[in-house]
């Protein structure tokens, strides 16, 4: 097979190159969940050597995106439906627990309204001028940056450890081509009512918008995940 064109990534490093082709494969269903990976077969696909690969495979497996199984090999990660939902369930917890301490946070470091205002402002940007496949990747990006930032006014590092560790945009290399740009945006539009609730320092409202932003997510993702 045709190796890739390393050209196009002349800032990046082969570990990086390597991370984003199986990212690419694995949304495109090149690589399909439950299937073994060769790094041979890599290899010969990326034109990039084994050891950048392996690196690449090491940063997917503390993200769930593949998993190492003892004298079985490295498979992408199998779509389970069950494991997803217990990890909305997980967020839900922890980004209604905080409310009180997020939101004052929010109201007494103008820094992190700014980093809000910057991360919508892009978010809708990159939705309303979507292309390809980049553009999809970044879209994923900004909605867990939203929720980081969230959770990040709770002020508990440790927290934010275990949070960024969930790796519970793990589902989007899954839903490629099969969520509408409505929904999508819909997405987007419930972060801006969080947000507002933020400014408005309304307790309940906030805890109320997460509930329904999380809730609508869940949801959205059984629609699209795919059932085969």
């Amino acid at each position: 097979m045709n190796g890739l064109n390393t050209m196009h990534y002349p800032t990046q490093t082969l570990v990086d190159v390597a991370y984003k082709a199986l990212k690419k494969d694995i949304t495109e269903r090149v690589l399909l969940p439950g299937q073994k990976i060769v790094i041979r077969e890599l290899h010969e696909r990326y034109g990039i050597s084994e050891t950048p690969i392996k690196q690449a495979l090491n940063r997917m497996i503390t993200e769930g995106l593949v998993e190492s199984i003892p004298r079985k090999g490295i498979k992408v990660r199998d779509i389970n439906w069950d494991d997803i939902a217990e990890l909305l369930d997980i967020r839900l917890m922890i980004e209604t627990y905080y409310v009180k301490q997020i939101m004052h946070t929010f109201k007494h470091d103008a820094t992190i309204k700014e980093k809000f205002i910057n991360n919508l402002n892009e978010h809708m940007r990159i939705i309303e001028h979507a292309v390809d496949l980049n553009d999809y990747f970044q879209n994923y990006y900004l909605d867990q940056e939203f929720h980081q930032l969230f959770v990040n006014c709770s002020g508990n590092k440790r927290l934010m450890r275990i949070y960024s560790n969930l790796g519970t945009h793990y589902y989007a290399y899954y839903i490629y081509g099969r969520q509408s740009k409505e929904e999508t945006i819909a997405g987007v539009k419930e972060h801006e009512a969080i947000f507002h609730a933020l400014v408005a320092q309304d307790e309940d409202q906030v805890r109320k918008c997460v509930e329904t932003h999380i809730i609508n997510a869940k949801n959205k993702i059984y629609r699209n995940l795919p059932k085969d």
